[in-house]
């Protein structure tokens, strides 16, 4: 299992995002059994604020069930230390509150996290699965 950085989770929900067909070839193979991924409880967290931000939380209602019923999705409760590396790879990388939490998520887990944000290039430890990549492999 790997996680997956919520870029791809807002492509895959917007149609009109350029880089939905990418994350919706990613999603169908998590339908179809083909891939396992892990969602960060801080994903949830920041849908949830952008779509409250937006004034759009009866679409959020629908995003969060189609999101709990997907299979083959685990999702991952955020915890003391994933907290503490957040804090530090803000520090040290100068990451975003949210992609630190994802890095740090991701290194607590394998290490792997699909993102198209090449601000997880340099994470010592951390692979980022360029989604193109995943999308096109089988």
């Amino acid at each position: 299992m790997v996680l997956i950085e919520n870029d791809v989770i807002f492509a895959y929900m917007n149609e009109n995002d350029e880089k939905h067909h990418i994350a919706e070839k990613i999603f169908n193979k998590l339908k179809e059994g083909r891939l396992k991924l892990d969602i960060s409880g801080v994903t949830l967290i920041e849908i949830e604020l952008i779509y409250k931000s937006q004034k759009l939380e009866d679409r959020l209602l629908q995003v969060m069930s189609a999101l709990l019923s997907l299979p083959n999705v685990s999702f991952i409760p955020l915890t003391p230390e994933t907290v503490i590396t957040s804090v530090k790879l803000r520090q040290e990388f100068g990451l975003s509150f949210f992609d630190s939490h994802y890095a740090a998520t991701a290194l607590y887990l394998d290490g792997k996290i699909i993102s198209f944000d090449r601000a997880y290039d340099s994470i010592p430890g951390l692979e980022r699965i360029d989604p193109v990549e995943e999308s096109e492999s089988d």
